[in-house]
């Protein structure tokens, strides 16, 4: 790719043509705070907006103030993903990751203190990846200590299962050169554990006040197994696996009922296909539950956001010239990338949560990118977590925000525009759970 530079114009002025032709009732966005209270005291959750846009009846809020916080038509969560191990190394055996940092309660607290309300959990699943599908100990383990840890420093949980019956780690991270266990999509005996798994987690964990929502699978790409040349659009991937067990649509409508048996008041989060992207949103169809998020993950576009420690060459905002066409990389950009989710809450009258987007802490301009994405989650009234605090499941620290821009940095740099850009947005979040210190 060639770079030209490009006259900047203000991101809101770019953003608000496109928010608003998107039929989306993006709220009031003053939703102003001093990030809560810090003596074990919290705001009450009542909200009087008018929320007949936003996918439920007003009397359907009332009976749900988890909901609340997802069908306000502002923002009300905002936080970061979280993993149970924070530092990997690679173990003797093939195959073998080794923690040798775990996740702590400072690392949660540190979250609150700077304002953040949210922690978007992606962990292992609670059930075994390979037959017999019992619970697995360690994974419960960590899940209940990150929600004793939320609820005494008064922050909100999301439950992300990334792995589970019929599905490893390698199956989201392909770059591992690992094997891959993709048996949810073909085998009906991981396929039903998976839904068992969901009623298990609902059953233990549905009562708890800082569990505000279940997302039922990080990231389900089986369109990328299936078709692997990406012949064919979202819209015939769908009709064309209908029916199945690859069908994913089907598969989160049995998810859902499963929770709704033993849980009739946590948000469900159902993902899009094609690893949560927004561009997969035409084949997703809304299940019958009221209470349901639909989520996308914001890594576009990957030449930027994943460059090279040293091979750093696109910049942001600039004009890319792809294939002979100039690009005009931008605000606008972002939001016309993001576009179909924008038009699938618009039609379906739903909430949309950003359950992961980063970039690379090295990435030319980030804080001004991110800064960006930030002001139009912001506008359209769309939750979101960036991705990732403190650790990453493939244990290097790219992703870690507190490192700042220089890659030989593996130390926290307190003051950064990359954690900054954050930092002024998080105390607006004035919802906290009641903490029990």
């Amino acid at each position: 790719m060639r770079l030209t530079s490009i006259t900047v114009i203000p991101v809101r002025a770019l953003l608000a043509a496109v928010l608003f032709s998107s039929g989306c009732d993006v709220g009031d966005p003053a939703d102003t705070g001093n990030g809560g209270p810090t003596d074990g005291t919290t705001d009450v959750v009542i909200d009087d907006t008018d929320n007949s846009d936003n996918g439920a009846s007003s009397d359907t809020v009332a009976a749900s103030t988890k909901w609340e916080l997802w069908s306000a038509g502002h923002v009300r969560l905002r936080g970061v993903d979280i993993h149970p191990c924070a530092l990997i190394e690679e173990g003797e055996e093939e195959n073998e990751d080794i923690c040798i940092r775990y996740t702590d309660q400072q690392d949660v607290r540190d979250v609150r203190d700077l304002g953040a309300n949210l922690l978007n959990a992606s962990y292992s699943g609670l059930f075994n990846e390979r037959p017999p599908y019992g619970v697995h100990a360690v994974n419960q383990q960590d899940m209940d200590n990150l929600i004793e840890w939320a609820a005494e420093v008064g922050v909100y949980v999301v439950i992300n299962m990334r792995t589970g019956p019929g599905r490893n780690e390698a199956a989201i991270q392909v770059g591992l050169g690992r094997e891959t266990l993709f048996t949810v999509w073909t085998d009906q005996e991981a396929h039903d554990a998976w839904i068992d798994m969901w009623r298990y987690i609902a059953e233990r964990y549905g009562d708890n006040p800082v569990i505000v929502g279940y997302d039922v699978m990080v990231e389900p790409h089986v369109n990328t197994w299936l078709d692997p040349d990406g012949d064919l659009t979202p819209e015939d991937f769908e009709r064309e696996h209908r029916g199945t067990l690859a069908d994913w649509n089907a598969f989160a409508q049995e998810i859902s009922d499963a929770i709704r048996e033993v849980d009739s008041e946590t948000p469900i989060i159902v993902n899009a296909l094609g690893f949560a992207s927004a561009s997969w949103f035409p084949a997703l169809r809304p299940t019958t539950d009221p209470l349901t998020v639909y989520s996308l993950h914001a890594y576009d576009p990957d030449v930027y956001i994943a460059q090279d420690a040293g091979v750093m060459d696109i910049r942001y905002p600039s004009v890319v010239i792809d294939e002979g066409e100039s690009v005009n990389f931008n605000a606008d950009w972002i939001a016309e990338n993001l576009q179909p989710a924008a038009d699938f809450a618009a039609e379906h009258d739903v909430p949309i949560y950003v359950g992961e987007f980063g970039l690379y802490r090295w990435t030319p301009d980030g804080a001004a990118f991110v800064g960006d994405e930030i002001d139009l989650f912001e506008e359209m009234g769309w939750n979101y977590a960036f991705y990732v605090w403190r650790g990453d499941v493939v244990g290097f620290d790219a992703f870690n925000m507190e490192y700042g821009p220089d890659p030989d940095t593996t130390a926290r740099v307190p003051d950064n525009t990359l954690l900054n850009t954050f930092i002024a947005e998080w105390p607006r979040s004035a919802h906290f759970p009641t903490t029990d210190q």
